[in-house]
């Protein structure tokens, strides 16, 4: 003989997952799709192939210009040095013309 029912209801073992279940599928329903708030749009893989190359050239373009600026910096120093050593060498003379 099967047990007697009072006037409240019990819970029945896996109701409350079955309302879970439900209540995200019927949020899943009414929620905005891509592109809201909620979900975002995954990234076509066009514009993430063009991204990465865009990417890839502006490094190589990074890397020549730092490149460049060394070899000017290396120019402008050897530049200084060679008019550091002409100075020295006027100054040089000129003492020897002033004894």
């Amino acid at each position: 003989m099967p047990p007697a029912r009072s006037g409240t209801v019990k819970a029945w073992p896996g109701r409350r997952t079955l309302a879970a279940v439900m209540l995200l599928g019927a949020t899943a329903l009414g929620a905005p799709g891509c592109g809201q708030a909620t979900v975002p749009c995954p990234t076509p893989t066009t514009q993430l192939d063009r991204l990465r190359d865009e990417t890839g050239r502006l490094r190589e373009d990074a890397d020549r210009a730092n490149t460049e600026e060394g070899a000017w910096d290396a120019r402008k120093e050897a530049a200084a040095q060679r008019v550091s050593d002409i100075q020295a060498r006027l100054d040089s003379l000129a003492a020897v013309r002033h004894h």
